[in-house]
């Protein structure tokens, strides 16, 4: 396989000038990068959703961490049925195929989800944090229902903070035909920014006592934010790097499901348990 030849440009439509210009690789770069993204699919919807079941239907796993990590499975695999599949093909593609209507849809479930989930892996954090540095408060005062109540709150904050953002933002699907771009206001990146990335990572690397699930986290989602931070271009040539970049982000969606498998006696047992109900 010719993996150095580089990418040229063409149109995303190629009888259509006015179309958007797009990346075009080998048709082997092509056939490996779908399958890896068929994979990732698969096992970020069918992984969270056996962890959903799991901890859904066994009585023993009603913990206030397990809750926590079922509100993020459902983030997860909310991600890998409405966003995933359209965010890789964008990635891959560098086109939008999907129509208007969706566009909006994608970047309003795109920012939300988003934004669930790094709310979800900050209070992952700090509930790991509790229990090891103060068990005794822990055991006292993190209840179930104290923690039912942390999980709606942090959706209700997602979603406001979701409709906020993208008030004072605009989607551009004119720019070229079949574009889907999302332009913040002055200031809006800064916002972010400090939402998104300095108050979350603040929070999670002075809780000290990382977990697996808050580790993974920053190792896939470290690389693309810190190449943001680092470029302000936006050219082609910068586009396929960065789009690699995203591509092992977006490994962090599936990934919970296999950290669970090989680092949770619980979910290993659950597994077997399910496999032999099926059978």
């Amino acid at each position: 396989m010719n993996w150095c030849r580089e990418p040229h440009v063409g149109y995303c439509f190629p009888n259509n000038n006015a179309s958007c210009y797009k990346l075009i690789y080998e048709t082997d770069v092509y056939v490996c990068l779908y399958i890896f993204c068929i994979l990732l699919i698969f096992v970020t919807i069918f992984g969270n959703l056996l962890v959903i079941i799991s901890i859904s239907h066994f009585v023993q796993l009603h913990t206030p961490t397990n809750f926590l990590l079922l509100s993020l499975a459902v983030a997860d695999f909310l991600v890998g049925l409405f966003v995933l599949p359209f965010t890789l093909t964008l990635q891959i593609e560098t086109c939008w195929y999907f129509g208007v209507i969706y566009c909006y849809v994608f970047v309003a479930l795109g920012n939300l989800l988003s934004v669930a989930i790094i709310a979800h892996v900050v209070l992952i954090s700090i509930d790991r944090y509790i229990a090891v540095c103060n068990p005794f408060f822990y055991s006292s005062k993190i209840t179930l229902n104290v923690t039912k109540l942390s999980i709606v709150v942090m959706w209700l904050y997602s979603l406001v903070f979701t409709f906020l953002f993208l008030y004072f933002s605009y989607i551009e699907t004119g720019v070229c035909e079949q574009s889907c771009i999302l332009y913040g206001y002055e200031y809006s990146g800064f916002v972010v920014l400090m939402f998104t990335f300095i108050i979350p990572y603040s929070l999670m690397i002075s809780a000290k006592t990382l977990g697996l699930v808050v580790a993974a986290f920053m190792v896939c989602w470290l690389p693309v934010i810190l190449f943001d931070l680092c470029s302000a271009v936006t050219s082609l040539s910068l586009r396929e790097t960065r789009n690699a970049l995203i591509l092992v982000s977006e490994v962090n969606f599936g990934v919970n499901p296999i950290i669970y498998a090989f680092f949770y006696p619980w979910f290993r047992k659950l597994l077997l348990i399910m496999l032999f109900m099926v059978r």
